[in-house]
């Protein structure tokens, strides 16, 4: 007997099946002249039993649609043994999107990004067939193929369009298709329960099978499960249209037991809290059994486009040791993205440290920049989040751990299969936590370092601050001290006074309590490094998940149980084994029962307690830490507010020399209403201050004193105060 069979320019075995359907099958074939591999699909006897329309609407949507997310129709042609015609398509080497779910490792749902890439694609796909008026009616991960380009690249497209016809958005049909699982309730009620045989229906069906294809993509599991599944029809048609609106799944877990609701993605999903956030809505508007609740296309098309939209930014909360994902749309602000934060953190924005590469992430950006105009960041490489209103840390609180199958002693082929498969994917699982803690060891660690640098780079800030200050009231003060000789025996001597006096206070409290603080600051924590020192003896010791090569570990016992299951798969596919089969089957089982051991008690017992304590040393030092960011904090404000003050006062110093000025700008004092010429300082000054006095009337000296006023001026801006007390005042006149 022979498996090959062909047509005019391909070729196909009849045993390299792809996968099989009621109306026909796909199998793995080649071009006869250059031996490309394609995909041939067949029909069976069933098929051709329908009516002629219907056959070849399959073959006219194909040759209507052309879109990467939809299988590419790569022709059409008879089959040589009179068998009817072939489809030839282009072949998908990643398989459909049904099997990858089906393996272990995705027992609970595909990872985000992957997830984000269905939703695409899928979204992509049914798009074009609604541009084109076309309905699917057949949607379901058996019919999504998951296609890998020559550049590597994943690609989702539809395919099955046995069942796909034109439709307008609103135009009735009544012939039923689908998978029940997949099945609008009112399609449901009609293919498989036979009631309701005048029910008509929409395009938008189709929307109820991508809520629960997205739904089994997110989980690994359908949304609506009776007890004893597909069997129990009744109870599945009783959840699907007894739920209430909002709810996205219903399981019943016993025999005629209650049905148990959720409004929420089960914690086990490998979505983000940040992506769980916008897919459930998305979810919940699919999943509406209602015609009138029931969503349009349009409306879930905008809904895809605005979740696809969103600059995905990565964020480690070092307090709780934990990753999320802030979806924020790119014209949004740097406010808005922490209030996105707070929304997964309960931190509020005020109490928010961000940093990015040693920096506050504030100097990172401008804080008119756009989300789009901010560096791309990924869960290795994220934005550190603090709180300054919580300086404990801990390790965030996971679902409990799937358990792990125990195998009968007896040997059931079908059955020893199944329980590995459950074993596989719980050690896939464990995996998945390992490396989860090894991430966070490794980011606590360079969440630290990015600390210590902040608080290096603004102690080297605030030194170079301090020193500006301290030239600047000496600046002031010499300024002062000339003013000072004009004003005596004038109206304006006491006014000089007190500010001399003012002057005097703040240049001390610049000493002591800026000056002083910062330099013993500096010196302890950047010249001696106290804080590096005191965090690396405080793990000195602990055999951390990135020491120990742990993630390592857990990949290579996770490949052990997969080596386990597939070898119990194919004694399942052999049915009857020989005494010695027996025997290797029995070592089998007790391989994977002694590594599920192996990488439970991995977790269990070396990297969650190892980070556990990591978590605890890191709170200790945090508490420190976290004090002399609030010092340094203080001295910036100080800093600046005595930057201000001297401006102030200088301000004030420039005002009483206008005073000792007549219109023609000579240095005279108002005596009683009529100016005249400054009156000399007491007898036991004039000596010592003649030069002085002679020196406000020489234009050499008076061009010094403009010197010093921009160097005033210009040491003012350096330490960020305000433009207007600058621009207020008439240099001309000095």
């Amino acid at each position: 007997m022979s498996f090959l069979r062909g047509s005019l320019n391909y070729v196909w075995c009849t045993t390299s099946v792809l996968g099989k359907g009621a109306t026909g099958a796909v199998f793995q074939g080649v071009n006869k002249h250059n031996g490309e591999p394609v995909a041939v699909k067949t029909f069976n006897q069933m098929s051709h039993m329908r009516p002629v329309d219907v056959q070849m609407r399959e073959f006219e949507v194909l040759q209507k649609v052309s879109h990467e997310n939809i299988v590419k129709l790569l022709a059409i042609e008879d089959d040589q043994e009179g068998r009817g015609k072939v489809i030839v398509m282009e072949l998908c080497t990643g398989g459909s999107l049904f099997n990858l779910l089906d393996d272990p490792e995705n027992a609970y749902g595909l990872p985000a990004q992957e997830f984000r890439l269905v939703l695409e694609h899928l979204t992509g796909g049914m798009k074009h067939l609604r541009d084109n008026n076309l309905v699917h009616r057949d949607l379901k991960p058996g019919n999504i193929m998951k296609f890998i380009s020559e550049d590597g690249q994943t690609i989702y497209k539809l395919t099955d369009f046995g069942a796909a016809r034109e439709l307008e958005d609103n135009q009735p049909f009544v012939s039923l298709y689908g998978t029940e699982e997949y099945l609008h309730p009112d399609m449901y009620e009609r293919a498989v329960l036979r009631k309701s045989v005048t029910k008509t229906f929409t395009a938008n069906v189709d929307l109820w099978s991508i809520g629960v294809t997205l739904f089994h993509v997110a989980t690994g599991n359908l949304p609506f499960r009776p007890y004893g599944g597909r069997k129990n029809k009744e109870t599945m048609h009783l959840i699907t249209t007894k739920k209430a609106s909002g709810v996205i799944s219903g399981t019943q877990t016993s025999e005629n037991g209650p049905i148990e609701w959720s409004r929420t993605l089960p914690n086990h999903c490998q979505l983000s809290n940040g992506l769980k956030n916008l897919v459930t809505p998305l979810l919940a508007g699919l999943l509406e059994e209602s015609q009138t609740r029931m969503w349009s296309f349009d409306r879930f098309f905008k809904e895809v486009t605005n979740i696809l939209s969103k600059k995905v930014l990565h964020v480690f909360y070092m307090n709780k040791s934990s990753s999320i994902e802030v979806y924020v749309h790119e014209d949004d602000s740097l406010y808005s993205f922490k209030e996105h934060i707070e929304l997964q953190t309960d931190v509020h924005p005020e109490s928010q440290i961000l940093l990015l590469g040693n920096e506050h992430l504030e100097e990172k950006v401008d804080i008119n920049t756009l989300i789009k105009g901010y560096p791309d960041t990924n869960a290795d490489s994220p934005i550190f989040l603090y709180s300054t209103d919580n300086n404990n840390v801990t390790i965030p609180t996971e679902p409990e751990l799937p358990k792990f199958p125990s195998f009968p002693n007896s040997v059931s082929v079908e059955n020893d299969a199944s329980l590995a498969k459950v074993g596989c994917s719980v050690g896939h699982e464990c995996k998945r936590r390992i490396e989860t803690y090894s991430r966070m060891d490794r980011l606590l660690k360079v969440g630290v370092e990015e600390f210590i640098q902040m608080l290096n780079h603004s102690l080297e800030a605030l030194i170079e601050k301090t020193k500006h200050l301290e030239e600047m009231s000496a600046v002031v003060s010499e300024l002062g001290e000339t003013v000072n000789l004009i004003a005596t025996n004038t109206d304006c001597a006491k006014d000089m006074n007190v500010i001399t006096s003012k002057l005097d206070s703040l240049k001390h409290n610049v000493v002591s309590g800026i000056v002083e603080p910062t330099h013993q600051l500096y010196k302890k924590f950047v010249v001696e490094e106290s804080l590096s020192a005191e965090w690396k003896s405080a793990i000195r010791e602990k055999k951390c998940p990135c020491k120990t090569r742990s993630s390592e570990r857990a990949k290579h016992l996770t490949e052990r149980l997969r080596d386990s299951w597939q070898h119990l798969l194919r004694d399942r596919a052999t049915r009857s084994l020989t005494y010695n089969d027996e025997q290797f089957h029995a070592l089998e089982k007790i391989k994977v029962a002694e590594t599920g051991k192996r990488i439970k008690s991995l977790l269990n017992d070396d990297v969650r307690p190892v980070v556990a304590q990591i978590a605890e040393c890191l709170a200790d030092w945090y508490k420190h830490a976290q004090t002399i960011y609030v010092k340094t904090q203080y001295l910036e404000k100080d800093t600046k507010s005595c930057g201000h003050s001297l401006s102030g006062i200088r301000d004030h110093i420039f005002q009483i020399k206008e005073e000792l000025r007549n219109d023609d700008g000579e240095l005279q004092v108002c005596y009683n209403g009529a100016y005249e010429p400054a009156k000399p300082p007491p007898a036991q000054h004039r000596e010592s201050h003649r030069d002085m006095r002679s020196a406000l009337t020489n234009a050499d000296e008076i061009n010094e004193i403009l010197r010093v006023n921009a160097e005033l001026i210009q040491l003012l801006q350096q330490l960020g105060c305000g433009d207007d007390n600058l621009n207020s005042i008439d240099h001309s006149r000095l």
